[in-house]
């Protein structure tokens, strides 16, 4: 810190020395030129040893201008030199007083009035004035009525200079001031900017997912370390700092030109977690989940994108992993389940076994049935091939399959105080498969006693619509917060909430009762407020409608299932 100051203070002293001699020389040179022109016309008189007396002072002092390290010295004494160009100047005057030297007067009342103080700005006129005025006397001259104007013009003048000269400094000075004060703000403005960009570049480098920003032209303004780790290890990117050849989830189509996410910000468009692969079949491949933004100016104009890039492929693969779980543990329960049946079986058809005992072996074996039927499921809602459920229509009352679905989970309410109660106006038949609209049943239920309260209730509602029948199951529970309610039919999801209770659960049957119902043409909706309640509402078609299995496949479309 103590070099740099020395470096400037040594900067300023040289600038200061500069311009006290270059000022100088300029007066120098006016007598100089002066000098000549008189010279030319009246030799004479260049020799008259006043004239060589002021022609000496104004040279003595430029070399003393030259000489003299004014950048040492208190910045007052350089008001000396222009003093001692008024002295010589004077001389010249005096020695030849034909070729009107007291013009030259001007620059050194010029030097003093824009380089000083006030009480040195007045002092140049008033010397000149004083001196001019001292000429008069010196020399006799006689003082009229018309020598008067004659007398005071260039003081007079030469006070007019001074003041012009020493406003226009005063200005001078002032606009300095403001335009340094404005340099250092725009400087630290700078250095602020410089700062935050160093900041964003750390944060963005920091990372783990790929960031790159591109311009209205779609030149790249922004890439992290993060995208290029991505892009490189596939071979050369393009221009655009992306891989031209990616590929649709089915890891085989390649993703058209016109519809390849980088392509798309570029049109405007806005999207989130557009999912593609990078790499060839058969070599390295990562599954890539593509964000955009748009980059708006104040008036809402597109001054280019932002593109997020997101390696899901572990994602992907636990997916996988689970579903192909699900379906290994399902196939192996089927074959001992299949076992059971068949002996349940056999011991009802069994003559020697009293009503009672056949009593409870067929409510175990109906159960086993139900058991195996829901296992089957499993299979089919982790299949790929697959995503639909069997069924076998026919006319079904829904207030019956209410009702038992309601009288087979009384154990587990009793013992939680919860109550249960099912009301309808009516017989409601419609056109459906009676054990999958009891599988539903089951799951809203179950789910309603599982989340509630004790001593809380559960009430379920049978309502014929006319066209339609439809079923609310209401209770008295936790309720969910409007986030949970937006995933509520995902796969295998389950609320944070949730997940930190000892309540068991898989996630899959509210997602395999909306399959269900989708597959019926009906349609499922909740209603919940946290520490409320949830009322889950099933609207049923009471004739089977052409388009059910259309409304199912966009059911499952709208809910990303």
């Amino acid at each position: 810190m103590v070099r740099v100051k020395t470096a400037k203070t040594g900067v300023v002293a040289q600038r200061l020395e500069r311009s006290v001699f270059l000022t100088q020389l300029l007066a120098a040179t006016s007598v100089l030129v002066l000098t000549v022109v008189t010279y030319v016309f009246s030799p004479v008189g260049v020799s008259n040893p006043l004239y060589v007396t002021g022609l000496a002072i104004m040279f003595a002092t430029t070399s003393i201008a030259a000489i003299v390290p004014w950048g040492r010295v208190p910045h007052d004494t350089i008001a000396l030199i222009p003093l001692a160009d008024i002295a010589g100047i004077m001389f010249l005057r005096e020695g030849v007083p034909s070729v009107g030297a007291s013009l030259i007067f001007v620059f050194p009342i010029f030097w003093l009035a824009s380089h000083f103080r006030l009480w040195i700005a007045i002092l140049g006129p008033v010397v000149c004035a004083t001196l001019l005025w001292s000429s008069f006397w010196w020399n006799g001259t006689t003082l009229t009525i018309a020598s008067v104007p004659a007398i005071f013009v260039l003081p007079i003048t030469f006070m007019f200079l001074a003041t012009a000269a020493y406003q226009s400094a005063r200005r001078g000075a002032a606009h300095r001031v403001l335009l340094r004060q404005q340099a250092r703000l725009l400087e630290t403005t700078m250095s602020g900017v410089r700062r935050q960009r160093e900041t964003l570049d750390e944060i963005i480098n920091a990372v783990t997912f790929g960031v790159i920003g591109y311009d209205e032209r779609g030149n790249v303004i922004l890439v992290n370390q993060a995208h290029r780790a991505l892009m490189e290890p596939f071979g050369e990117m393009n221009e655009s700092l992306v891989q031209e050849r990616v590929y649709l989830p089915d890891r085989v189509t390649p993703v058209p030109e016109s519809r390849r996410p980088y392509r798309r910000a570029m049109r405007g468009e806005v999207f989130d977690n557009e999912i593609i692969w990078q790499g060839r079949p058969g070599e390295r491949r990562i599954a890539l989940a593509v964000s955009a933004r748009q980059l708006l100016d104040d008036d809402g104009e597109s001054q280019g994108s932002i593109i997020v890039t997101r390696d899901i492929t572990p994602e992907i693969a636990a997916v996988e992993a689970r579903d192909d779980f699900v379906a290994s543990v399902s196939h192996e329960l089927r074959t001992p389940l299949t076992s059971v049946l068949g002996y349940l079986d056999l011991v009802v058809d069994s003559p020697g076994i009293d009503e009672d005992a056949r009593r409870l072996v067929g409510i175990a074996l109906d159960n086993s049935e139900r058991l195996l039927q829901i296992v089957s499921d499993l299979l089919v809602t982790v299949s790929a091939d697959s995503h639909r459920f069997v069924m076998h229509f026919a006319p079904c009352e829904v207030t019956a399959i209410a009702a038992q679905s309601i009288e087979a989970s009384r154990v587990a309410s009793q013992a939680r105080g919860i109550s249960m109660d099912v009301r309808s106006s009516g017989d409601v038949v419609v056109m459906g498969d009676a054990f999958r609209l009891r599988q539903v049943m089951d799951n809203f239920v179950s789910n309603a006693i599982k989340y509630n309260n004790d001593g809380g209730s559960v009430v379920v509602t049978v309502a014929d619509t006319g066209a339609d029948a439809r079923i609310t199951v209401r209770d008295t529970g936790r309720g969910m917060r409007p986030d949970e309610q937006e995933r509520l039919f995902e796969r295998f999801y389950r609320a944070d909430s949730v997940r930190q209770t000892s309540i068991h659960g898989t996630g899959l049957g509210l997602n395999i009762a909306r399959e269900i119902v989708g597959e019926h043409g009906g349609t499922v909706s909740v209603e919940s407020e946290a520490g409320v309640g949830t009322t889950f509402t099933v609207t049923l078609p009471k004739e089977r409608r052409d388009t059910a299995r259309a409304g199912a496949r966009q059911d499952r479309s709208t809910h990303g299932s």
